[in-house]
This record gives structure tokens, C-alpha cells and sequence, in this order.
């Protein structure tokens, strides 16, 4: 049951006004609560879904948004999944940033966070989006331990939905509480890793006191100046290339691809240390001894 009156809201709103909005409309109080006690239902308080259907991903945010006020915005790990990063998971809890004069709350599948840093408002849709700099920093900060930040920061990097001193800046803007997460994940970005095993490697290599130093991701050309396959890490001194062979980073094609490839370094002459990141995190000091 979709009423004429607010037919051009709800289509923009995919289904979803609050009670204020369908007042505005022309609903009388007894109109909207004899469609709640047939055909609508109460998604968040004074929200309303005028189909009886589960919402959908879209449809959260929305909700998530009309609950929470005109000023709010959806951010963090909420945000970089709208953005498309595949590591912000966010469990299926909409976050939501307030201005700090509305106050901090948790509701059913909703969480709503006031701030003290102000913040931009992108849209998609009907969707409000804090910009992506913002998302990412505060995915990071929230993340379920470092991996699954630097997973997000890489990711937001190589894709080239961030930059690097953009993330730096509102690390450092939002204050010191749950920021080191954060700039340790920056920093493996900053390194060159494209991905978490390579910048746990990265991090390997730098503590050790007899290795050289590793370059991440260089590029290698012949004497031709045909550029060839990037190794994950690269030895200068003694030319030497490190391949991190991971299924999970590298999967289906893209696994057989890399591995393949393997075999033109070495046809040019260059030592490849192949490795998994499962040694990396386990047999630390195996790897160290190897390479």
C-alpha cells in the first residue's frame, strides 16, 4: 500500500518515510496505524517500510538514516562497504556518525555515534556518506584486529579510492584514542605491500639485523626496457625476487597467473624466493633463514 500523497518520497526513500514525513504528506495518525495493523510495519522508531518485506542492504542505511536525523551520515566500516571495499565487513550493523550535539545510541542492528570532528556529507541516493577518507580511517580504527585494517587501507589505496596523505591526515585529525590500528595499516601502505601477507613480510624483513632492505612492488624492466612480472619483494643488492603465493589474494586465474609468471624472472637471471603467508605468520624465523 503505497498512498498517492507520498508515492514521489517513497519511491526516492526505496519504501521508507518516518511518521513525520507521512504526516507532511496528508496521513492522518489513524490512517498510519491502521496501515501499520494491515500492511506496513515499524522497521526503527517512527520508521516506517510500506512493503511487509526484509529490508534490503539499501534499505538499512536508509532507515538507519531516518532514525538517526537530518544531520547524520553513514560511516565506517557501513561506508567503505557502500564504497565497494570487499574488507569492510561490517556484520551487518549500519554504523551512523551524529553531530555531537545529538547523543550516542545503539538500537537493534543500528549503531549511532556522535563526533566531535566535523564531518562532509557525500550522497548516493538517498543515501548520506561520510566522504571516503573519513570511512576508511574509522573502518580501520574499528576493524577486529590489524590485519583486517591494513586489508581495508590497502585495498581503499590500490584502488584509488583514498590516498595515502588524505588517510594520514584524518588519522591524525580524529585524535589519538584507537588510531594506532589505523597507522599501522597506513604505514604498510605508505611500504608499497598490496596486501596483508606482503606487508607482514614487509614488516619481517625490516626487523631483522642482517637482511637489506626490501622494496615492495618495484618495477623491473630488461635492458630492453620491457617491464616485467612486479615481484612482491625485491632485494636490489643481489637481485634477488620474493613472490608471496597466497590463494586467498590471489585467487582463481589470478593464482595460476602469478605463479606462472614466476618463470620469467628466472629466465632473466633473477633468484625467486617463493613463499606463503602462512609461513610468514607461523615460521617467521624459517623465512628469515630461507631468504
Amino acid at each position: 500500500m503505497r498512498p498517492t500523497a507520498v508515492a514521489p518520497l517513497l519511491e526516492r526513500q526505496r519504501d521508507l518515510m518516518t511518521y513525520a514525513q507521512a504526516r507532511e504528506g496528508g496521513l492522518t495518525d489513524a490512517a498510519i496505524r491502521w496501515a501499520v495493523s494491515r500492511h506496513w510495519h515499524v522497521v526503527l522508531p517512527r520508521v516506517l517500510h510500506v512493503v511487509r518485506a526484509p529490508l534490503s542492504r539499501e534499505q538499512r542505511l536508509i532507515a538507519a538514516l531516518l532514525y538517526a536525523g537530518d544531520d547524520a551520515a553513514i560511516g565506517g566500516l557501513s561506508a567503505a562497504s557502500w564504497y565497494g571495499l570487499r574488507h569492510a565487513d561490517d556484520g551487518g550493523v549500519v554504523r551512523v556518525l551524529v553531530p555531537r550535539t545529538s547523543r550516542s545510541r545503539d538500537l537493534r542492528w543500528v549503531r549511532v555515534r556522535r563526533t566531535r570532528v566535523p564531518y562532509e556529507h557525500r550522497v548516493s541516493g538517498a543515501i548520506r556518506l561520510v566522504p571516503p577518507e573519513r570511512a576508511v580511517v574509522d573502518a580501520a580504527r574499528e576493524a577486529q584486529g590489524p590485519e583486517r585494517a591494513e586489508g581495508l587501507v590497502i585495498e581503499a589505496v590500490q584502488r584509488r579510492i583514498v590516498r595515502l596523505d588524505d588517510l594520514a591526515s584524518m588519522n591524525s585529525l580524529l585524535g589519538l584514542r584507537w588510531s594506532a590500528l589505523a597507522e599501522r595499516a597506513i604505514r604498510s601502505a605508505a611500504g608499497g605491500a598490496w596486501s596483508v601477507p606482503e606487508a607482514g613480510l614487509y614488516r619481517l624483513v625490516s626487523r631483522s639485523a642482517t637482511l637489506p632492505e626490501m622494496w615492495c612492488n618495484p618495477r623491473l624492466t630488461t635492458a630492453e626496457s620491457r617491464l616485467l612480472v612486479m615481484p612482491d619483494g625485491w632485494f636490489d643488492d643481489v637481485g634477488m625476487a620474493v613472490m608471496v603465493h597466497s590463494r586467498r589474494w590471489h585467487d582463481g586465474s589470478r593464482w595460476e597467473l602469478t605463479v606462472e609468471r614466476d618463470g620469467e624472472l628466472t629466465a632473466y637471471g633473477v633468484v625467486v624466493c617463493a613463499i606463503t603467508p602462512r609461513s610468514i605468520e607461523r615460521e617467521p624465523s624459517r623465512v628469515l633463514d630461507f631468504l
